[in-house]
């Protein structure tokens, strides 16, 4: 059994570093912390453990490598939060297979939406222009908030995307951006499972370490990496792709 904290330490550390500069960093946690025997619940809130501390010390590295002015993102970073609020409230009531089934062919829709046109990801300036504080790019960052706190899964890719594509960031402060967002409610999402007694602080403090040194490495090579946008753009790609074989695995493994 010992072998399985090898592989949550090398997981967690992978994952840290994909969920700062991409997403859906969950898809390798999830599935080692369930091999360790934790059910899929307590997996989960534990989860939100490393989820904390990696957005802390990647937001902290942003900061400390690179002179970043947030002052002129707080609305949408603002109108995005009070979404997922909303969406943890609501996301008891959902259905497992519905959200299995939706979170899918999600990820088919995303990875076409990243591969068309991929000069449109790469950006001169950190904000390029006002788009952050027009009425369509704060509805869709409020309904993606909905969606964050709702379901969680891919989040960063979606939240990606519209920073990138509608509200005219750059890859490295949008993915900033990202981490201040998840940030900003990861936080009263993990008391809501400590107080359910869903979390094993064990495997938590384990995965907590691996992930934030991993968010820190990503952190950093989004800061100073050259090309980095290019990089980021390539990571994208290969997590969304991942992510579709994983989710139709079961497809897949009936073909053979």
């Amino acid at each position: 059994m010992d072998y399985i904290y090898f592989f949550l330490v090398i997981g967690s550390i992978l994952t840290g570093f994909i969920n700062t500069l991409a997403g859906s960093g969950s898809l390798i946690m999830l599935p080692l912390l369930m091999s360790a025997g934790l059910p899929a619940t307590i997996a989960n809130g534990t989860n939100r453990v490393a989820t904390v501390v990696q957005s802390v010390i990647g937001v902290g590295t942003f900061v400390r490598n690179k002179k970043i002015d947030i002052r002129d993102s707080w609305l949408p970073i603002g109108v995005c939060v009070i979404g997922a609020f909303i969406g943890a409230g609501i996301a008891t009531q959902a259905d497992p297979k519905f959200l299995k089934q939706f979170i899918r062919y999600l990820m088919i829709v995303m990875f076409f939406v990243i591969l068309i046109k991929p000069k449109r990801w790469f950006k001169e300036n950190d904000i390029a222009s006002n788009k952050h504080k027009q009425p369509l790019t704060l509805t869709l960052l409020f309904f993606a908030g909905i969606y964050a706190g709702f379901i969680q899964a891919g989040i960063g890719i979606i939240l990606l995307a519209i920073l990138v594509l509608r509200a005219d960031f750059s890859l490295p402060y949008a993915n900033f951006i990202k981490l201040v967002v998840v940030l900003v409610y990861a936080v009263p999402v993990l008391f809501i499972f400590v107080s359910q007694n869903q979390v094993d602080w064990k495997l938590g403090g384990i995965t907590a370490i691996g992930q934030g040194l991993g968010a820190y490495l990503g952190a950093r090579f989004a800061s100073r990496g050259k090309n980095v946008q290019v990089w980021i753009y390539r990571l994208l790609l290969l997590v969304v792709f991942s992510a579709i074989i994983y989710l139709f695995r079961d497809e897949w493994l009936k073909l053979f």
